[in-house]
Protein backbone atom coordinates (compact mmCIF):
# COMPACT_ATOMS: atom_id res chain seq x y z
CA UNK A 1 0.00 0.00 0.00
CA UNK A 2 1.21 3.11 -0.65
CA UNK A 3 2.10 5.70 1.87
CA UNK A 4 -1.02 7.74 2.57
CA UNK A 5 -1.61 11.46 3.55
CA UNK A 6 -1.21 13.27 6.40
CA UNK A 7 -3.31 12.71 9.18
CA UNK A 8 -5.84 15.05 10.22
CA UNK A 9 -7.95 13.99 12.89
CA UNK A 10 -8.03 11.08 14.72
CA UNK A 11 -10.49 9.25 16.93
CA UNK A 12 -11.16 5.96 18.83
CA UNK A 13 -14.45 5.02 19.45
CA UNK A 14 -15.58 2.39 21.96
CA UNK A 15 -16.95 -1.27 19.74
CA UNK A 16 -19.38 -3.81 21.53
CA UNK A 17 -18.78 -7.01 19.38
CA UNK A 18 -21.59 -9.30 20.51
CA UNK A 19 -20.74 -12.80 20.36
CA UNK A 20 -23.20 -15.12 18.72
CA UNK A 21 -23.21 -19.28 19.17
CA UNK A 22 -22.83 -19.30 15.44
CA UNK A 23 -19.43 -17.50 15.63
CA UNK A 24 -17.91 -19.97 17.23
CA UNK A 25 -18.60 -22.63 14.10
CA UNK A 26 -15.66 -20.20 12.43
CA UNK A 27 -12.55 -22.09 13.42
CA UNK A 28 -8.52 -21.83 13.58
CA UNK A 29 -7.05 -24.50 14.92
CA UNK A 30 -10.07 -25.77 16.77
CA UNK A 31 -10.35 -22.16 18.68
CA UNK A 32 -13.16 -19.87 17.63
CA UNK A 33 -12.18 -16.49 15.62
CA UNK A 34 -13.98 -13.61 14.21
CA UNK A 35 -14.33 -13.96 10.70
CA UNK A 36 -13.37 -10.75 8.86
CA UNK A 37 -16.18 -10.66 7.12
CA UNK A 38 -17.80 -9.52 10.35
CA UNK A 39 -15.09 -6.94 11.39
CA UNK A 40 -15.56 -5.38 8.57
CA UNK A 41 -19.31 -4.71 9.11
CA UNK A 42 -18.95 -3.56 12.19
CA UNK A 43 -15.86 -1.08 11.63
CA UNK A 44 -18.48 -0.13 8.20
CA UNK A 45 -20.86 0.44 10.44
CA UNK A 46 -19.50 2.17 13.61
CA UNK A 47 -17.68 4.61 10.54
CA UNK A 48 -20.60 6.09 9.50
CA UNK A 49 -22.12 6.30 12.31
CA UNK A 50 -19.35 9.14 13.22
CA UNK A 51 -19.06 10.33 9.64
CA UNK A 52 -22.29 9.67 8.31
CA UNK A 53 -21.06 11.08 4.56
CA UNK A 54 -18.91 8.54 4.30
CA UNK A 55 -19.02 5.70 1.24
CA UNK A 56 -18.91 2.77 2.74
CA UNK A 57 -20.24 0.58 -0.76
CA UNK A 58 -16.60 0.22 -1.58
CA UNK A 59 -13.68 -1.06 0.95
CA UNK A 60 -9.65 -0.46 -0.06
CA UNK A 61 -6.54 -1.60 1.22
CA UNK A 62 -7.82 -4.20 4.00
CA UNK A 63 -5.63 -5.91 6.26
CA UNK A 64 -6.25 -8.81 8.58
CA UNK A 65 -3.37 -8.86 10.62
CA UNK A 66 -4.25 -10.88 14.01
CA UNK A 67 -6.87 -13.18 14.79
CA UNK A 68 -9.15 -12.05 17.79
CA UNK A 69 -9.95 -15.14 19.40
CA UNK A 70 -13.37 -15.81 20.56
CA UNK A 71 -13.22 -17.27 24.19
CA UNK A 72 -16.24 -20.11 25.09
CA UNK A 73 -19.06 -18.01 27.04
CA UNK A 74 -17.95 -14.82 26.35
CA UNK A 75 -20.67 -13.15 24.86
CA UNK A 76 -19.59 -9.73 24.10
CA UNK A 77 -15.70 -8.54 23.73
CA UNK A 78 -15.61 -4.83 24.36
CA UNK A 79 -13.48 -3.01 21.50
CA UNK A 80 -12.24 -0.13 19.58
CA UNK A 81 -12.62 1.19 16.28
CA UNK A 82 -9.99 3.64 15.95
CA UNK A 83 -10.75 6.41 12.84
CA UNK A 84 -8.36 8.52 11.29
CA UNK A 85 -8.92 11.00 8.44
CA UNK A 86 -6.36 11.70 6.24
CA UNK A 87 -5.84 15.19 4.42
CA UNK A 88 -7.04 13.45 1.10
CA UNK A 89 -10.29 12.80 2.39
CA UNK A 90 -9.39 8.50 2.89
CA UNK A 91 -10.27 7.29 6.01
CA UNK A 92 -8.98 4.45 7.50
CA UNK A 93 -10.95 2.53 10.28
CA UNK A 94 -9.28 -0.26 12.40
CA UNK A 95 -10.21 -2.63 14.86
CA UNK A 96 -8.54 -2.75 18.02
CA UNK A 97 -8.42 -4.51 21.70
CA UNK A 98 -6.31 -4.22 24.52
CA UNK A 99 -4.96 -7.16 26.72
CA UNK A 100 -3.27 -6.44 30.00
CA UNK A 101 0.00 -8.54 30.97
CA UNK A 102 -1.20 -10.89 33.73
CA UNK A 103 2.83 -10.72 35.22
CA UNK A 104 3.34 -6.61 34.67
CA UNK A 105 1.44 -3.88 34.91
CA UNK A 106 1.58 -3.36 30.70
CA UNK A 107 -1.55 -2.69 28.29
CA UNK A 108 -0.99 -3.70 24.66
CA UNK A 109 -2.80 -2.61 21.93
CA UNK A 110 -3.51 -4.74 19.13
CA UNK A 111 -4.62 -4.30 15.69
CA UNK A 112 -6.63 -6.90 14.42
CA UNK A 113 -8.13 -5.24 11.01
CA UNK A 114 -7.56 -2.15 8.78
CA UNK A 115 -9.94 -1.15 6.31
CA UNK A 116 -10.21 2.90 3.98
CA UNK A 117 -12.89 4.32 2.48
CA UNK A 118 -12.33 6.67 -0.18
CA UNK A 119 -13.57 10.12 -0.40
CA UNK A 120 -13.95 9.58 -3.92
CA UNK A 121 -14.03 5.85 -4.52
CA UNK A 122 -13.21 4.27 -8.26
CA UNK A 123 -15.72 3.01 -10.00
CA UNK A 124 -16.06 -0.93 -10.76
CA UNK A 125 -14.97 -2.38 -14.25
CA UNK A 126 -16.91 -5.76 -14.33
CA UNK A 127 -14.98 -8.66 -15.31
CA UNK A 128 -15.76 -10.29 -18.64
CA UNK A 129 -18.91 -12.15 -18.78
CA UNK A 130 -17.48 -14.89 -20.69
CA UNK A 131 -15.29 -15.63 -18.00
CA UNK A 132 -17.28 -15.62 -15.09
CA UNK A 133 -20.26 -17.23 -16.38
CA UNK A 134 -18.32 -20.21 -16.66
CA UNK A 135 -15.24 -22.07 -15.66
CA UNK A 136 -12.59 -22.85 -18.02
CA UNK A 137 -10.63 -26.07 -17.74
CA UNK A 138 -11.29 -29.69 -16.92
CA UNK A 139 -12.65 -30.06 -13.44
CA UNK A 140 -13.07 -31.31 -10.15
CA UNK A 141 -16.18 -31.65 -8.12
CA UNK A 142 -15.23 -31.53 -3.98
CA UNK A 143 -18.88 -32.46 -2.45
CA UNK A 144 -19.78 -29.54 -0.01
CA UNK A 145 -19.41 -32.87 2.88
CA UNK A 146 -15.73 -33.04 1.81
CA UNK A 147 -14.98 -29.96 1.57
CA UNK A 148 -15.83 -28.82 5.24
CA UNK A 149 -14.65 -32.28 7.00
CA UNK A 150 -11.23 -32.47 5.27
CA UNK A 151 -10.44 -28.78 4.08
CA UNK A 152 -12.29 -25.83 5.45
CA UNK A 153 -12.60 -27.58 9.04
CA UNK A 154 -15.67 -25.25 9.85
CA UNK A 155 -18.68 -25.76 12.38
CA UNK A 156 -21.98 -26.07 10.86
CA UNK A 157 -22.91 -22.44 10.94
CA UNK A 158 -20.45 -21.64 8.40
CA UNK A 159 -21.36 -24.59 6.26
CA UNK A 160 -22.69 -22.55 2.99
CA UNK A 161 -20.93 -23.98 0.21
CA UNK A 162 -23.66 -26.04 -1.05
CA UNK A 163 -23.73 -28.86 -3.29
CA UNK A 164 -20.30 -29.15 -4.63
CA UNK A 165 -17.09 -27.08 -5.48
CA UNK A 166 -15.87 -27.25 -8.97
CA UNK A 167 -12.20 -26.25 -9.58
CA UNK A 168 -10.24 -26.13 -12.71
CA UNK A 169 -7.04 -24.52 -12.53
CA UNK A 170 -8.53 -21.59 -14.10
CA UNK A 171 -10.32 -21.05 -10.90
CA UNK A 172 -13.65 -22.05 -9.30
CA UNK A 173 -17.33 -21.92 -9.26
CA UNK A 174 -19.99 -22.95 -6.34
CA UNK A 175 -23.22 -22.19 -4.56
CA UNK A 176 -23.29 -20.02 -1.41
CA UNK A 177 -25.61 -19.07 0.62
CA UNK A 178 -26.77 -16.70 3.32
CA UNK A 179 -28.44 -18.55 6.10
CA UNK A 180 -31.45 -17.14 7.65
CA UNK A 181 -30.00 -17.12 11.39
CA UNK A 182 -30.38 -14.11 13.08
CA UNK A 183 -26.97 -12.61 11.58
CA UNK A 184 -26.27 -8.54 11.23
CA UNK A 185 -26.92 -8.28 7.36
CA UNK A 186 -25.97 -3.98 7.84
CA UNK A 187 -24.48 -2.43 5.98
CA UNK A 188 -22.94 -5.11 3.86
CA UNK A 189 -25.83 -7.26 3.50
CA UNK A 190 -25.28 -11.23 5.07
CA UNK A 191 -21.80 -11.71 5.37
CA UNK A 192 -21.86 -15.23 4.72
CA UNK A 193 -21.66 -15.20 1.10
CA UNK A 194 -18.24 -13.63 0.72
CA UNK A 195 -17.04 -16.25 3.84
CA UNK A 196 -17.96 -18.86 1.97
CA UNK A 197 -16.48 -17.53 -1.46
CA UNK A 198 -12.83 -17.58 0.74
CA UNK A 199 -13.39 -21.44 1.53
CA UNK A 200 -13.66 -22.02 -2.32
CA UNK A 201 -10.87 -19.87 -2.73
CA UNK A 202 -9.31 -21.64 -0.17
CA UNK A 203 -9.75 -25.49 -1.34
CA UNK A 204 -8.60 -24.19 -4.93
CA UNK A 205 -5.19 -22.89 -3.19
CA UNK A 206 -5.01 -26.61 -1.73
CA UNK A 207 -5.44 -28.01 -5.00
CA UNK A 208 -2.92 -25.73 -7.21
CA UNK A 209 -0.77 -24.43 -4.90
CA UNK A 210 -0.16 -27.04 -2.06
CA UNK A 211 -1.12 -24.04 0.60
CA UNK A 212 -4.44 -23.81 2.98
CA UNK A 213 -4.79 -20.09 2.62
CA UNK A 214 -6.66 -17.45 4.91
CA UNK A 215 -6.84 -14.26 3.99
CA UNK A 216 -5.17 -11.58 5.39
CA UNK A 217 -6.12 -8.46 3.43
CA UNK A 218 -7.64 -7.54 0.12
CA UNK A 219 -7.24 -4.54 -2.35
CA UNK A 220 -10.81 -3.84 -2.95
CA UNK A 221 -14.33 -4.67 -1.88
CA UNK A 222 -17.02 -3.40 -3.53
CA UNK A 223 -21.20 -3.54 -2.64
CA UNK A 224 -23.13 -3.75 -5.46
CA UNK A 225 -26.72 -5.26 -4.00
CA UNK A 226 -26.48 -6.53 -0.52
CA UNK A 227 -26.74 -9.77 -0.23
CA UNK A 228 -29.96 -11.09 1.26
CA UNK A 229 -30.92 -14.14 4.53
CA UNK A 230 -32.18 -16.89 2.90
CA UNK A 231 -31.13 -16.66 -0.85
CA UNK A 232 -28.34 -18.84 -2.84
CA UNK A 233 -25.72 -16.89 -4.63
CA UNK A 234 -22.98 -17.85 -7.43
CA UNK A 235 -19.33 -17.31 -6.29
CA UNK A 236 -16.46 -17.44 -9.08
CA UNK A 237 -12.86 -17.82 -8.21
CA UNK A 238 -10.85 -15.97 -10.22
CA UNK A 239 -6.80 -16.72 -9.44
CA UNK A 240 -4.80 -13.81 -10.32
CA UNK A 241 -1.28 -14.35 -8.72
CA UNK A 242 0.67 -17.25 -7.22
CA UNK A 243 3.30 -16.11 -5.46
CA UNK A 244 5.55 -18.08 -2.90
CA UNK A 245 4.04 -18.49 0.28
CA UNK A 246 0.87 -15.99 -1.54
CA UNK A 247 -2.12 -16.33 -3.35
CA UNK A 248 -4.11 -13.30 -4.95
CA UNK A 249 -7.63 -14.24 -6.21
CA UNK A 250 -10.64 -11.89 -7.19
CA UNK A 251 -13.79 -13.00 -6.14
CA UNK A 252 -17.30 -11.98 -7.99
CA UNK A 253 -21.05 -12.99 -6.31
CA UNK A 254 -23.76 -12.74 -8.52
CA UNK A 255 -27.04 -14.72 -8.46
CA UNK A 256 -28.36 -16.88 -11.48
CA UNK A 257 -29.59 -13.96 -13.44
CA UNK A 258 -26.10 -12.73 -14.11
CA UNK A 259 -26.60 -9.57 -11.23
CA UNK A 260 -23.60 -8.56 -9.35
CA UNK A 261 -23.95 -8.52 -5.83
CA UNK A 262 -20.10 -8.81 -4.34
CA UNK A 263 -16.85 -8.09 -5.57
CA UNK A 264 -13.55 -8.60 -3.40
CA UNK A 265 -10.78 -8.19 -5.38
CA UNK A 266 -7.17 -9.06 -4.90
CA UNK A 267 -7.76 -11.09 -2.15
CA UNK A 268 -4.50 -12.06 -0.72
CA UNK A 269 -4.49 -15.43 1.02
CA UNK A 270 -1.79 -17.53 2.93
CA UNK A 271 -0.55 -20.15 5.43
CA UNK A 272 -1.05 -18.13 8.92
CA UNK A 273 -0.22 -21.71 10.56
CA UNK A 274 3.26 -21.90 10.50
CA UNK A 275 3.09 -24.73 7.80
CA UNK A 276 1.09 -26.92 10.60
CA UNK A 277 -1.44 -27.15 8.09
CA UNK A 278 -1.41 -29.33 5.04
CA UNK A 279 -3.63 -30.10 2.40
CA UNK A 280 -4.69 -33.63 2.00
CA UNK A 281 -3.01 -35.69 -0.71
CA UNK A 282 -6.42 -36.46 -2.87
CA UNK A 283 -7.23 -32.88 -3.41
CA UNK A 284 -3.29 -32.42 -5.10
CA UNK A 285 -3.79 -35.68 -7.74
CA UNK A 286 -3.96 -35.02 -11.35
CA UNK A 287 -3.80 -31.43 -10.38
CA UNK A 288 -0.95 -30.63 -12.61
CA UNK A 289 -1.02 -33.07 -15.44
CA UNK A 290 -2.44 -31.58 -18.44
CA UNK A 291 -4.37 -34.31 -19.52
CA UNK A 292 -4.74 -32.49 -23.35
CA UNK A 293 -1.16 -31.47 -23.70
CA UNK A 294 -1.27 -33.78 -26.78
CA UNK A 295 -4.32 -31.36 -28.74
CA UNK A 296 -2.49 -27.99 -27.00
CA UNK A 297 0.87 -29.29 -29.32
CA UNK A 298 -1.22 -29.53 -32.33
CA UNK A 299 -2.32 -26.09 -32.44
CA UNK A 300 -2.17 -22.10 -31.58
CA UNK A 301 -4.44 -22.34 -28.86
CA UNK A 302 -7.50 -24.46 -27.25
CA UNK A 303 -10.10 -23.77 -24.66
CA UNK A 304 -12.19 -26.40 -23.09
CA UNK A 305 -15.54 -25.81 -20.52
CA UNK A 306 -17.01 -28.44 -19.09
CA UNK A 307 -20.91 -27.80 -19.52
CA UNK A 308 -22.23 -28.13 -16.40
CA UNK A 309 -20.14 -24.94 -15.40
CA UNK A 310 -21.97 -22.48 -17.56
CA UNK A 311 -24.61 -20.42 -15.95
CA UNK A 312 -27.63 -19.19 -17.24
CA UNK A 313 -26.51 -15.69 -17.07
CA UNK A 314 -23.78 -16.78 -19.76
CA UNK A 315 -26.22 -15.69 -22.88
CA UNK A 316 -25.59 -12.16 -21.85
CA UNK A 317 -22.17 -12.69 -22.71
CA UNK A 318 -23.41 -13.57 -26.40
CA UNK A 319 -23.23 -10.40 -29.78
CA UNK A 320 -26.50 -9.55 -31.67
CA UNK A 321 -25.84 -12.28 -34.44
CA UNK A 322 -24.80 -15.38 -31.74
CA UNK A 323 -28.09 -14.33 -29.92
CA UNK A 324 -30.14 -14.12 -33.04
CA UNK A 325 -29.24 -17.73 -33.45
CA UNK A 326 -29.18 -19.17 -29.62
CA UNK A 327 -33.01 -17.77 -29.50
CA UNK A 328 -33.97 -20.26 -32.30
CA UNK A 329 -32.56 -23.55 -30.07
CA UNK A 330 -34.16 -25.40 -27.89
CA UNK A 331 -32.52 -25.48 -23.95
CA UNK A 332 -30.36 -28.61 -24.90
CA UNK A 333 -29.00 -27.06 -28.09
CA UNK A 334 -28.72 -23.69 -26.19
CA UNK A 335 -26.11 -24.87 -23.64
CA UNK A 336 -24.42 -26.95 -26.04
CA UNK A 337 -23.94 -23.43 -28.07
CA UNK A 338 -23.41 -21.20 -25.51
CA UNK A 339 -20.30 -23.81 -24.59
CA UNK A 340 -18.75 -24.09 -27.92
CA UNK A 341 -18.99 -19.67 -28.03
CA UNK A 342 -17.72 -19.25 -24.83
CA UNK A 343 -14.85 -21.13 -25.50
CA UNK A 344 -14.35 -19.45 -29.02
CA UNK A 345 -14.34 -16.42 -27.04
CA UNK A 346 -11.86 -17.41 -24.86
CA UNK A 347 -9.72 -18.07 -28.34
CA UNK A 348 -9.87 -15.05 -29.12
CA UNK A 349 -8.54 -13.29 -25.66
CA UNK A 350 -5.63 -15.45 -25.80
CA UNK A 351 -5.01 -15.00 -29.41
CA UNK A 352 -5.37 -11.11 -28.54
CA UNK A 353 -2.64 -10.69 -25.89
CA UNK A 354 -5.18 -12.00 -23.53
CA UNK A 355 -7.65 -8.90 -23.64
CA UNK A 356 -9.60 -8.99 -21.34
CA UNK A 357 -11.25 -5.80 -22.06
CA UNK A 358 -12.98 -5.94 -25.34
CA UNK A 359 -16.65 -6.81 -24.21
CA UNK A 360 -17.73 -10.47 -24.81
CA UNK A 361 -20.89 -9.03 -26.84
CA UNK A 362 -18.44 -7.60 -29.07
CA UNK A 363 -16.95 -10.73 -30.13
CA UNK A 364 -18.94 -12.27 -32.42
CA UNK A 365 -17.23 -16.55 -32.99
CA UNK A 366 -19.63 -17.27 -36.05
CA UNK A 367 -19.23 -16.43 -39.48
CA UNK A 368 -21.89 -14.53 -41.56
CA UNK A 369 -23.07 -18.01 -43.19
CA UNK A 370 -24.37 -19.19 -39.23
CA UNK A 371 -22.34 -21.80 -39.80
CA UNK A 372 -18.76 -21.93 -39.66
CA UNK A 373 -17.48 -20.98 -36.09
CA UNK A 374 -14.52 -18.23 -36.06
CA UNK A 375 -12.28 -17.41 -33.59
CA UNK A 376 -11.36 -13.49 -34.46
CA UNK A 377 -9.10 -11.13 -32.92
CA UNK A 378 -10.77 -8.89 -30.13
CA UNK A 379 -10.08 -6.33 -33.06
CA UNK A 380 -12.64 -8.12 -35.91
CA UNK A 381 -9.31 -9.52 -37.46
CA UNK A 382 -9.77 -13.08 -38.54
CA UNK A 383 -5.72 -14.46 -38.58
CA UNK A 384 -6.81 -18.43 -37.69
CA UNK A 385 -9.12 -21.45 -38.74
CA UNK A 386 -10.98 -22.44 -35.82
CA UNK A 387 -12.97 -25.88 -34.95
CA UNK A 388 -15.38 -26.68 -32.05
CA UNK A 389 -16.92 -29.71 -30.70
CA UNK A 390 -19.01 -30.54 -27.60
CA UNK A 391 -20.30 -33.83 -26.33
CA UNK A 392 -22.66 -34.13 -22.90
CA UNK A 393 -20.04 -33.15 -20.53
CA UNK A 394 -17.55 -30.46 -22.58
CA UNK A 395 -17.03 -28.04 -25.13
CA UNK A 396 -14.16 -27.75 -26.87
CA UNK A 397 -12.49 -24.45 -29.55
CA UNK A 398 -9.07 -25.07 -30.99
CA UNK A 399 -7.47 -22.76 -33.45
CA UNK A 400 -4.18 -22.75 -35.52
CA UNK A 401 -2.55 -21.01 -38.21
CA UNK A 402 -2.92 -24.23 -40.56
CA UNK A 403 -6.53 -25.77 -41.27
CA UNK A 404 -7.94 -27.11 -38.62
CA UNK A 405 -10.30 -29.62 -36.96
CA UNK A 406 -11.51 -31.06 -33.30
CA UNK A 407 -13.75 -33.82 -32.27
CA UNK A 408 -14.80 -34.82 -28.68
CA UNK A 409 -17.23 -37.91 -27.61
CA UNK A 410 -18.14 -39.71 -24.96
CA UNK A 411 -17.14 -43.64 -25.41
CA UNK A 412 -19.82 -45.49 -25.43
CA UNK A 413 -20.98 -48.82 -27.20
CA UNK A 414 -23.69 -46.76 -29.02
CA UNK A 415 -20.83 -46.16 -31.66
CA UNK A 416 -21.12 -50.06 -32.17
CA UNK A 417 -24.78 -49.62 -33.46
CA UNK A 418 -23.64 -47.68 -36.58
CA UNK A 419 -20.25 -49.25 -37.84
CA UNK A 420 -21.45 -49.76 -40.81
CA UNK A 421 -22.32 -46.63 -41.94
CA UNK A 422 -18.49 -45.19 -41.60
CA UNK A 423 -16.39 -48.40 -42.00
CA UNK A 424 -14.87 -50.37 -44.34
CA UNK A 425 -14.07 -53.82 -44.21
CA UNK A 426 -10.52 -53.07 -43.67
CA UNK A 427 -11.09 -50.60 -41.01
CA UNK A 428 -13.58 -53.02 -39.06
CA UNK A 429 -10.60 -55.69 -38.99
CA UNK A 430 -8.58 -52.69 -37.78
CA UNK A 431 -10.86 -51.88 -35.17
CA UNK A 432 -11.32 -56.15 -33.81
CA UNK A 433 -7.30 -56.32 -33.60
CA UNK A 434 -6.53 -53.12 -31.80
CA UNK A 435 -5.74 -53.16 -28.25
CA UNK A 436 -7.72 -50.51 -27.07
CA UNK A 437 -10.90 -53.06 -27.13
CA UNK A 438 -13.53 -52.88 -29.76
CA UNK A 439 -15.56 -49.50 -28.11
CA UNK A 440 -12.48 -47.19 -28.11
CA UNK A 441 -11.32 -48.37 -31.05
CA UNK A 442 -14.65 -47.43 -33.16
CA UNK A 443 -15.33 -44.31 -31.57
CA UNK A 444 -11.36 -42.95 -32.48
CA UNK A 445 -12.58 -43.67 -36.08
CA UNK A 446 -15.97 -42.25 -35.72
CA UNK A 447 -13.94 -39.26 -34.06
CA UNK A 448 -11.11 -39.29 -36.45
CA UNK A 449 -13.88 -39.06 -39.82
CA UNK A 450 -15.70 -36.15 -37.31
CA UNK A 451 -12.29 -34.18 -37.02
CA UNK A 452 -11.47 -34.44 -40.96
CA UNK A 453 -15.06 -32.84 -41.88
CA UNK A 454 -14.56 -30.10 -40.11
CA UNK A 455 -11.01 -29.61 -40.96
CA UNK A 456 -11.26 -29.79 -44.71
CA UNK A 457 -14.93 -28.41 -44.64
CA UNK A 458 -16.60 -31.50 -46.00
CA UNK A 459 -19.91 -33.10 -45.05
CA UNK A 460 -19.45 -35.98 -42.83
CA UNK A 461 -20.56 -38.91 -44.85
CA UNK A 462 -18.22 -37.49 -47.45
CA UNK A 463 -15.23 -38.06 -44.75
CA UNK A 464 -17.21 -41.91 -44.17
CA UNK A 465 -16.04 -42.20 -47.96
CA UNK A 466 -12.82 -41.00 -48.70
CA UNK A 467 -11.14 -40.79 -45.30
CA UNK A 468 -9.27 -44.40 -44.65
CA UNK A 469 -8.26 -45.51 -41.33
CA UNK A 470 -4.84 -47.13 -41.31
CA UNK A 471 -3.50 -47.54 -38.19
CA UNK A 472 -5.47 -46.54 -34.48
CA UNK A 473 -3.11 -45.71 -31.41
CA UNK A 474 -3.96 -45.00 -27.86
CA UNK A 475 -2.23 -41.31 -29.15
CA UNK A 476 -2.00 -40.82 -32.77
CA UNK A 477 -3.77 -42.22 -35.37
CA UNK A 478 -2.25 -42.37 -39.63
CA UNK A 479 -5.26 -41.97 -41.99
CA UNK A 480 -4.77 -41.57 -45.74
CA UNK A 481 -7.30 -39.37 -47.83
CA UNK A 482 -6.86 -37.62 -51.33
CA UNK A 483 -3.41 -40.04 -51.97
CA UNK A 484 -2.06 -37.75 -48.78
CA UNK A 485 -1.07 -39.17 -45.50
CA UNK A 486 -2.22 -37.58 -42.34
CA UNK A 487 -1.97 -37.97 -38.38
CA UNK A 488 -4.80 -37.37 -35.94
CA UNK A 489 -4.11 -36.75 -31.88
CA UNK A 490 -5.90 -38.35 -29.32
CA UNK A 491 -6.25 -37.41 -25.73
CA UNK A 492 -8.20 -38.96 -23.09
CA UNK A 493 -10.50 -37.32 -20.37
CA UNK A 494 -12.17 -39.98 -17.94
CA UNK A 495 -14.16 -41.46 -20.19
CA UNK A 496 -14.22 -38.64 -22.96
CA UNK A 497 -12.52 -38.82 -26.07
CA UNK A 498 -10.27 -35.94 -28.19
CA UNK A 499 -9.08 -36.09 -31.71
CA UNK A 500 -7.76 -33.14 -33.23
CA UNK A 501 -6.43 -33.40 -36.97
CA UNK A 502 -4.73 -30.17 -38.90
CA UNK A 503 -3.02 -30.01 -42.44
CA UNK A 504 0.50 -28.83 -42.06
CA UNK A 505 1.14 -27.95 -45.52
CA UNK A 506 -2.14 -25.34 -45.35
CA UNK A 507 -2.17 -21.82 -44.12
CA UNK A 508 -5.64 -19.78 -42.82
CA UNK A 509 -6.26 -18.43 -46.35
CA UNK A 510 -6.52 -22.03 -47.90
CA UNK A 511 -9.80 -22.15 -45.91
CA UNK A 512 -11.45 -19.25 -47.33
CA UNK A 513 -10.97 -20.68 -51.07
Amino acid sequence: MEDLPEITDRIRLPLEIEIHPYMMDHRFQGKGVLPAVEAMQLLAESTRTHLPDIHIDAIMDAEFDKFLYLEPGVKLIRAFNEIEVHADGTVASKLITKIRSKKASITRTIEHVTIHFSKHPQKIHLPPLDKVFALEGICLDVPSERLYSELVPFGPAYHNVKESVTLSEEGAIACVCAPENGAVTKPFGSPFPLDAAFHVACAWGQRYANIVGFPVGLEKRYILNRTRPGEAYISRIMPREIRPGLLVFDIWIFDQDGTFFEAALGVQMKDVSSGRMKPPSWIMEGALHDRLQTLRNRCESISVIELKTIERAAEKALSGPELERFGKMGEKRKKDYLGARLCCKTLSRKLSDNDMDTPASSITTISPDFVIPCCPLTDGRIKFSCSVSHDSRFAIAVASETLVGVDVEEISERVLKSRRLFMSETEKMLVQDSSLGEVEASLMLWSIKEAVSKAFGISLAHAWEKVVVKDIGRNRSSILMGGRDYTAFHAKVDDHMFTIINDPCSCKETSLL
